[in-house]
């Protein structure tokens, strides 16, 4: 069974509520988002974290880009209220916004400087008996050709 929470250094991630647990693939992703983008962690960057389940993502960033503020939509409400539990709990709780909403549909109060993501990825899978857990790891909702312009 999973554990219901994940500890790093300066945060915690509660995860009981989310389908996306903490993963390996989640944290390197977010490691090397921070490597890639340390040239501009000084500069007051607007992010954007679509499908924020626990709001790692958003947590991992802040913690390099203390200028930036951060945006973080997800449609689950109850992995949305996770997230905004754990954002809140955080060092960083007033630059983080966790929003539940479908990122299709979102009405987007500014541009934003990068978008991040760590979307479902198996398609034409066989899935769970949970809608939950398909959310997560399908992508029957948005597709990625969705996401990029």
């Amino acid at each position: 069974m999973a554990s219901t929470s994940f500890a790093f250094k300066q945060f915690t991630i509660e995860q009981d509520q989310c389908a996306m647990k903490v993963t390996t693939d989640a944290c390197l992703f977010g490691a090397w988002v921070c490597h890639e983008m340390a040239p501009h962690k000084n500069e007051p960057l607007q992010i954007l974290d679509i499908g924020a389940g626990t709001g790692l993502l958003s947590l991992m960033l802040a913690q390099q880009f203390n200028h930036s503020t951060f945006t973080g939509v997800e449609l689950d409400i109850k992995a949305a209220e996770q997230a905004q539990v754990n954002c809140a709990q955080s060092p960083w709780s007033n630059c983080i916004n966790i929003v539940e909403g479908d990122i299709l549909t979102f009405a987007f109060p500014s541009a934003y400087d990068l978008i991040i993501s760590n979307p479902p990825f198996y398609e034409n899978d066989l899935k769970a008996t949970s809608l939950k857990k398909n959310l997560a790891f399908h992508d029957n909702g948005i597709k990625l050709g969705q996401l990029l312009i």
